[in-house]
């Protein structure tokens, strides 16, 4: 509970902020992907699927290793476990800070 709020993860009783409206959109022609396993975003589950449901769309792998805050696991998702899991993982684009990015239409 926030300020008295209820969280939509307690409204509807489950840890992903995942909607099935962020499954059936346009393919976008990148996504800014944040995959740590935290119930503030999709979970990795819900990444996972939001990742899936677009397979040609590049992958801007963000929200890791960007805070020193080893015990916090919403800035410490590891990218070595999406491999396995991403459909097309050669998609995923790690950038280095200040590294550019072209962004180009997938139609």
């Amino acid at each position: 509970m926030v300020f008295g709020l209820k969280l939509p993860m307690e409204i509807f009783g489950q840890r992903e902020r995942l909607m099935d409206e962020h499954l059936k959109m346009k393919a976008p022609d990148a996504i800014l992907f944040d995959f740590s396993d935290s119930e503030w975003y999709f979970i990795l589950e819900g990444a996972i699927k939001l990742a899936n449901a677009y397979p040609n769309t590049p992958l801007l792998l963000h929200h890791w290793g960007t805070i020193d805050a080893p015990d916090f696991a919403t800035f410490n998702g590891n990218p070595e476990v999406l491999y396995d899991k991403v459909v097309n993982p050669n998609r995923m684009i790690l950038l280095a800070p200040g590294e550019p990015f072209i962004l180009k239409s997938i139609k």
